[in-house]
C-alpha cells in the first residue's frame, strides 16, 4: 500500500510539473500584463489629444495626468532605467539609455511645471502623455520582438522533433543495424525505406 501511495504521489508530482508554466511562459505573461497596463494608462492620456484636431480641449487635470503617468514611467518603464544604468556603467550607449533620458526629461519638466509654473489661464504645458506613450510603444515593440523569437524557437524545435532518433545503417559486411543518429559516421550507408523520414543528410 505504501508503495502504491508513493507511486501515485510521484505521478501527481510529475503531472503538476508538466502542467506548471515554463519560465519563458511566465516571462511572456508578465510582459503581456505590463503592456496591457501601460496601454490602459497611456490611452487615457493620449485620447484627449484627439480633441485638439476638432478644437476641443479634453485634457485631464494636471494632477490626474501625473497619477496616470507615474506608474508607466517608473514601474512599467523600469526595465529601460535598469538597461540604461548598465549601459552607463559599461560606457556605451543604447536605445534604453535614449528612452530613459527622453522620457525622464519630459516627465521631469511636466512635474516642474505642475508644481512651480503659474499659467495665466488653463493648465501649464505638460508632457506626461508623450513620455507615457513612448514607453508604451517601446514595451509593445519589445513584446512583439520577444514573441517573434519565441515563435521562431518553437518552429525550430518542431522541425528538430521531426527528425528520427535512429538510422538504419548497412555496414560493409552486409548486415544492417539501427543506431542512434549521433552514432552515424561519415561514409556510413544509411537505408531509408518508403514512407520513412531521412535521419541524416548526405551525398
Amino acid at each position: 500500500m505504501d508503495t502504491a501511495n508513493r507511486v501515485d504521489g510521484g505521478a501527481d508530482a510529475a503531472a503538476l510539473a508538466l502542467a506548471a508554466p515554463s519560465p519563458q511562459a511566465r516571462v511572456a505573461a508578465r510582459e503581456r500584463r505590463h503592456l496591457v497596463f501601460a496601454a490602459l494608462l497611456s490611452l487615457q492620456l493620449a485620447v484627449p489629444m484627439i480633441g485638439m484636431l476638432f478644437d476641443q480641449h479634453w485634457a485631464l487635470p494636471g494632477w490626474w495626468q501625473f497619477v496616470l503617468a507615474t506608474p508607466v514611467q517608473f514601474w512599467l518603464g523600469a526595465r529601460s532605467y535598469v538597461a540604461a544604468w548598465k549601459a552607463v556603467r559599461a560606457g556605451v550607449g543604447n536605445m534604453d539609455l535614449l528612452v530613459a533620458l527622453g522620457t525622464s526629461a519630459g516627465y521631469g519638466l511636466s512635474v516642474y511645471h505642475l508644481l512651480f509654473t503659474q499659467p495665466h489661464h488653463g493648465e501649464p504645458p505638460l508632457y506626461f502623455e508623450a513620455s507615457a506613450v513612448i514607453i508604451t510603444l517601446i514595451l509593445m515593440g519589445k513584446w512583439l520582438e520577444a514573441r517573434a523569437k519565441r515563435q521562431t524557437t518553437e518552429a525550430i524545435r518542431a522541425l528538430q522533433a521531426l527528425r528520427p532518433a535512429t538510422a538504419r545503417v548497412r555496414y560493409p559486411d552486409g548486415h544492417e543495424a539501427e543506431v542512434a543518429v549521433a552514432n552515424v559516421r561519415v561514409g556510413d550507408q544509411v537505408l531509408v525505406l518508403p514512407g520513412e523520414r531521412f535521419p541524416v543528410d548526405g551525398g
